[in-house]
């Protein structure tokens, strides 16, 4: 069941969402040592999803529908935050790159990985599948896999990105367009949320 279920988590990883935006974010605005702190805050935030899912708390909050309707608006919120200061970011000369508007890209990763109802929805089930067949063991060693192999994933893909220059991260437009993206997932999020 385990294969399987690393099979599924590769498969989510690698599909576009929030978490590969704030890579492409962190990436742009603070170059190749942001996007691997957002990597490892996103993976931070996986092993907390893991540690909810396998004690069940992740079940009792997705229940309440205030409690996960205020997690899907928090996280829809904080995404639109951080296009906006994206765009805001991109607009101004980057006179002081180190000091811009939501600079700490780690905790950029943290919180949009938390926040992110999905990853609270995929854990859900994949430890739902999995926990008849988890030693206890497995419930130390699962999450650290889950959040490990995460990181290294966006640290691969921040790797790309910075490397022969396939985008030209500091192109302003580009920018622009993945600021516009991320503000779209982040009203589609709020949306879907409150509305269906």
């Amino acid at each position: 069941m385990f294969i399987w279920s690393a099979i599924a988590h590769l498969v989510a990883l690698t599909s576009p969402g929030p978490d590969t935006l704030i890579v492409i974010r962190e990436s742009s605005l603070n170059g190749r040592s942001g996007g691997i702190k957002a990597a490892i805050g996103i993976g931070i935030g996986i092993y907390f999803h893991c540690l909810l899912a396998i004690n069940g708390i992740s079940l009792i909050l997705l229940s309440d529908p205030t409690l996960s309707k205020s997690i899907g608006v928090i996280g829809g919120l904080y995404l639109m935050y951080i296009g906006f200061t994206m765009l805001i970011q991109t607009s101004k000369e980057k006179v002081k790159k180190n000091i811009q508007f939501g600079t700490n890209s780690l905790i950029n990763g943290l919180v949009t990985n938390i926040f992110n109802i999905k990853a609270f929805m995929f854990f859900v089930s994949l430890f739902a599948l999995m926990v008849d067949g988890i030693s206890s063991i497995g419930f130390y060693l699962y999450p650290l896999y889950f959040s490990i192999v995460s990181s290294l994933w966006f640290i691969f893909l921040t790797y790309l990105l910075t490397g022969q220059r396939i985008f030209d991260l500091n192109n302003k437009k580009f920018n622009h367009f993945t600021a516009i993206t991320i503000i779209s997932i982040g009203l589609f999020i709020i949306f879907n949320t409150l509305f269906i």
